[in-house]
């Protein structure tokens, strides 16, 4: 399929696949074991446990299953399906000789998970010919050399060619050339576009925004008053412009930071720092996004690599560091014992929202003013690094914390 007149020769411009595996770990599972072929088939956790379906066939989609959804209710919905709880390496091992297939048509491979990629093909047409021809052999020798099927989208950026790739499923190709990306999106349903999650859809919905295309009449300074940043990001995804690569995923349901320290440590003040420093970033990271989270979450990787993880839920939704950070301290200072080493250590913020609370006068007057002083804050940082402003609590007598590892989360879901 392709949408929009342009010739083919124009795809030097830019030319980005988008290639998503059909159903992978039910696609697998069946090749493994071919009676399985035809049946609703969910690949998840216990269906009479607490986990979630990883992914389901297209019979079970027929009952309303789809991934993420509660392993309970896919049961509900349909009791005669065949429940797997997956075989992860398995799975691993397929998505291997998959991306080793994509490294044939270009060295510019990007295995957003394990059952997509992205793939800058621009530049090979010598080699390749023009993009529309590569993805189509591309799709016919994933198909001959391990069996599975696969849907790609074509087109100028990223985003364009996830949206285009969904479209085409299942096991399709769908081309979007050049200058009619914003013509592509602009009759899809405002969900469809990456980035559009539950917080943002009943917002737009609400405004009139309906459509991608009412998104793009829409005037940039007003998308800015109305989401801040995050405004400026929507308008440019609903023209079909590439963002930084985490934007143009889903909205997140998440914010994230951890670090690793130089060396397994037991030091209470080190730690507590470091908690602090971790806690103002993700506080940084919810203003630029407008969010607020109703749950902190804390996570420490002990010398052993023993994995521990915490939560508590907040009586008020905030987007505060100090917050963030006091309940943090707090959920540490209950799991740890003061004696065992601490390899890492990070900081969570969930069950992200938009919607602010209500405060009395008294509170809503003190709460403006922080407001106030962190967006002051958080332009310093912007234009003299994070470190130019921090909380006390993470200082450690002038000397500038410098952890080892230091790594952002921002997506559908924490690793």
């Amino acid at each position: 399929m392709t949408h929009g007149t342009a010739h083919s020769a124009e795809f030097s411009v830019r030319s980005i696949l988008h290639v998503d595996m059909d159903a992978f770990f039910v696609s697998v599972e069946e090749l493994e074991n071919p009676s399985l072929r035809g049946k609703a088939v969910v690949v998840g956790a216990d269906p009479d446990g607490r986990g979630v379906v990883a992914a389901a066939s297209y019979g079970a989609r027929k009952f309303g299953i789809h991934s993420a959804m509660p392993i309970r209710t896919a049961k509900k919905l349909c009791p005669h399906a065949i429940f797997l709880r997956g075989r992860h390496e398995k799975y691993h091992e397929y998505s291997e000789k998959i991306r080793r297939i994509f490294e044939e048509f270009t060295p510019t491979v990007e295995m957003v998970s394990i059952d997509e990629a992205c793939l800058d093909l621009t530049g090979t047409e010598r080699l390749h010919g023009p993009a529309v021809r590569a993805a189509d052999r591309l799709i016919r020798t994933v198909k001959d050399r391990t069996h599975l099927n696969c849907s790609v989208g074509v087109s100028t950026s990223h985003l364009v060619s996830k949206i285009a790739s969904d479209q085409a499923k299942p096991h399709g190709l769908l081309v979007i050339f050049p200058g009619s990306e914003a013509q592509f999106l602009r009759p899809l349903p405002i969900r469809r576009m990456p980035g559009v999650g539950k917080v943002t859809e009943p917002e737009l919905l609400a405004l009139g925004i309906a459509t991608i295309g009412d998104l793009q009449r829409c005037e940039l300074d007003w998308l800015r008053e109305q989401f801040g940043q995050h405004g400026e990001w929507l308008h440019q995804k609903s023209l079909g412009q590439d963002i930084d690569a985490y934007e143009y995923d889903e909205e997140p349901k998440s914010i994230s930071h951890e670090t690793t320290f130089d060396e397994d440590t037991h030091d209470a003040d080190q730690i507590e720092r470091t908690l602090s420093y971790l806690a103002q970033l993700v506080g940084r990271r919810l203003r630029e996004q407008r969010l607020f989270a109703r749950t902190v979450g804390l996570k420490l990787r002990n010398w052993k690599f023993k994995t521990l993880t915490r939560d508590t839920t907040l009586d008020e939704p905030t987007h505060l560091d100090s917050v963030i950070f006091g309940n943090a301290h707090r959920l540490f200072l209950a799991a740890w014992d003061g004696k065992e080493k601490i390899r890492l250590v990070g900081v969570r913020a969930s069950g992200l929202g938009r919607r602010e609370f209500q405060l009395n006068l008294l509170e809503a007057e003190r709460r403006e003013k922080l407001d106030r002083a962190l967006e002051a804050a958080d332009r310093v940082r912007n234009k003299f690094g994070f470190e130019s402003i921090q909380m006390a609590r993470s200082l450690d007598k002038g000397n500038e914390l410098k952890p080892r590892k230091q790594r952002r989360f921002l997506g559908r879901e924490d690793p």
